[in-house]
């Protein structure tokens, strides 16, 4: 007899009554997300799975646990359907933080880990992931977020072959540059018939995209999209076939105005998902993952068991996993939450797989995280003495040029100013309401100059927490610059702020430059620093990190510091380029 037999037969023993249970929950309120109904049920689990749920004990042995539910809510746990893991944080780290606030899935993109590790070392981190009693499920990209110099090679089907191969990898993940898809680009529909061969879905990144090109993105198997921002755009995106996500994210906390959907609209809320999307440290400490989210639903008037729905069983059906995932039904993963409400949603206890993983808000075991120097995981720099050299900051000219300014409007907005400037030593001169921008290549090729408006008087700051995973270096002073730049290079990535000649803030993120093996509670008083003194030297709004962050982009509007050079987003032209790097190219491991 086959062991997945024997299981079945144990699994039907079980739930008829004939064998014994491992857990039993007695006397709670069963939230059925299936019917939408709250009724008395008792619920038997046998390893990880629910074997029995209603008013038989005849389960019960004397080898069984039996945990009394009574006065809580028997929930299915929380399904996170897009998540970006590497938010100074770690996916080990985030993980803990998650399953204390009810989620047991989570479905991450895998840029980051891809691009560092190429696709054997991502799939040997998936691999050890899943040890950890929340489930990753992953997200891959068929291209880079920007246009990077070696994207042809990374992202070759070869490669995405490996990928779409693993039972982990569930869909096709955003594609920011989605105008591709919409012209018919040969080789982004070479990678999404690839992955059609592997009945991989593909969820989609649609920002800004107008009603009829919905319809060609649609045409082309886009599932699903976080991008929405009125009630309006979701109610499009559904009315076409999408899956819409219903994002409320530190840099996008829009669930607000987006639950008119359900509260005046009255849309159909059976293809709606919840998604954080990616939350700063300092977010998740103040309004949570999804259980903020579901507070927030029910605090605007959603009924508790539609909000739970979004959370629970719609996003399992999205990920054609509704047989294993998102319901407290026989034969599914034994993934449930005994809440105290349905108003606050914060977890008495967390069961993940069946066993107890959280109580109280406090993991049941410490979460181990991978060594991830043998994992290869290592931050790509210049080294410090190549940094130090004010001449990398500034724009060469011995004239006066007019130069296209980047204008911050918003927190990741931004507009060209152009502007004259006068040439000094060799380089043009900011203005007083300026800063020197600068964006360096993580294996020293090239560097992209120019300046910044908008973002306040710093001294010089530098960062590698950027899309392109290189260094964003901006400032007053040109030395200052060089020497915060030296400094992040010589921490094995990181951020450094300098004001009056001295470090006042340094935060090592030495995971490849973007995450650091600290635990959150930790990041979130680090970041509550950096907020401060950003504050302090004028950055006008909420989240400089993400200001950072997207400099490098190509995908919002404005002008961006690309590998490329000074872009115009809007006309995809380079108007400034970049330049070689004055150092020796080290090329990439992976």
């Amino acid at each position: 007899m086959s062991t997945a037999i024997r299981n079945l037969q144990e699994l039907l023993d079980v739930a008829a009554g004939r064998g014994e249970a491992d857990l039993y929950l007695k006397g709670g309120s069963m939230v059925n997300v299936l019917s939408g109904e709250i009724y008395p049920a008792n619920v038997a689990v046998w390893q990880d799975k629910i074997a029995y749920v209603g008013e038989s004990s005849k389960m019960v042995g004397s080898n069984t646990t039996v945990i009394d539910a009574g006065g809580y809510y028997l929930c299915p746990a929380l399904i996170e359907p897009h998540y970006h893991p590497w938010m100074i944080y770690n996916p080990v780290s985030l993980a803990e933080v998650a399953l204390c606030r009810g989620i047991t899935t989570m479905v991450c993109d895998n840029l980051f880990f891809f691009v560092q590790l190429g696709a054997q070392g991502l799939l040997k981190l998936i691999q050890f992931l899943d040890h950890l009693p929340v489930k990753f499920l992953w997200l891959a990209r068929a291209i880079h977020q920007s246009p990077d110099p070696c994207e042809e090679e990374m992202f070759s089907t070869g490669n995405l072959q490996k990928l779409f191969s693993d039972p982990r990898v569930v869909k096709l993940a955003e594609i920011t540059r989605w105008p591709l898809i919409v012209e018919g680009n040969t080789s982004i529909l070479e990678k999404i018939c690839l992955a059609r061969e592997h009945r991989i879905g593909m969820e989609g990144h649609t920002a800004g995209c107008s009603y009829d090109r919905l319809n060609v993105m649609a045409a082309a198997g886009t599932e699903s999209c976080h991008e929405a921002i009125t009630a309006q755009e979701v109610a499009q995106r559904i009315r076409l076939g999408y899956w819409a996500m219903l994002r409320h994210s530190s840099l996008r906390p829009d669930l607000p105005e987006l639950l008119r959907t359900i509260t005046e609209m009255n849309l159909h809320t059976g293809r709606m998902l919840f998604t954080s999307d990616a939350c700063g440290p300092g977010f998740i400490a103040r309004e949570g993952l999804l259980d903020g989210m579901l507070r927030l639903a029910v605090a605007t008037g959603v009924n508790p068991v539609t909000a739970l729905q979004i959370a629970t069983i719609n996003p399992a059906t999205y990920l054609g996993l509704e047989k294993e995932l998102g319901s407290i039904s026989p034969g599914r993963r034994a993934d449930i939450l005994l809440l105290p409400d349905l108003k606050n949603f914060t977890p008495h206890m967390v069961l993940s797989g069946g066993q107890v993983a959280a109580v109280d808000g406090k993991p049941d075991a410490p979460l181990v995280a991978p060594d991830w120097d043998k994992m290869g995981l290592h931050t790509n720099l210049p080294s410090p003495d190549l940094l130090n050299n004010p001449s990398l900051f500034g724009v060469p000219s011995d004239k006066p040029e007019v130069f296209p300014v980047v204008d911050f409007v918003s927190a990741v907005i931004t507009r060209q100013q152009d502007r004259l400037l006068q040439p000094r030593s060799g380089f043009l001169e900011r203005e007083e309401d300026m800063l020197y921008c600068t964006h360096i290549d993580r294996y020293g090729k090239w560097l992209t100059n120019g300046f910044v408006k908008g973002m306040g008087r710093v001294e010089a700051f530098a960062s590698t927490f950027t899309t392109s995973f290189g260094l964003m270096v901006l400032g007053r002073d040109r030395s200052s610059m060089a020497r915060a730049a030296a400094e992040v290079a010589a921490m094995n990535g990181g951020m450094v702020l300098i004001e009056s000649g001295q470090v006042s803030f340094r935060l090592p993120l030495q995971l490849g430059g973007l995450m650091s093996d600290s635990p959150i509670s930790t990041l979130t008083g680090k970041v509550n620093e950096l907020e401060e003194l950003a504050r302090g030297f004028g950055y006008p709004y909420n989240d400089i990190l993400y200001s950072i962050l997207f400099l490098s982009c190509d995908f919002l509007p404005g002008l961006r510091m690309t590998a490329l050079g000074i872009k115009d987003v809007k006309s995809q032209k380079i108007i400034v380029p970049s330049r070689n790097f004055p150092g020796t190219f080290k090329a990439p491991v992976n």
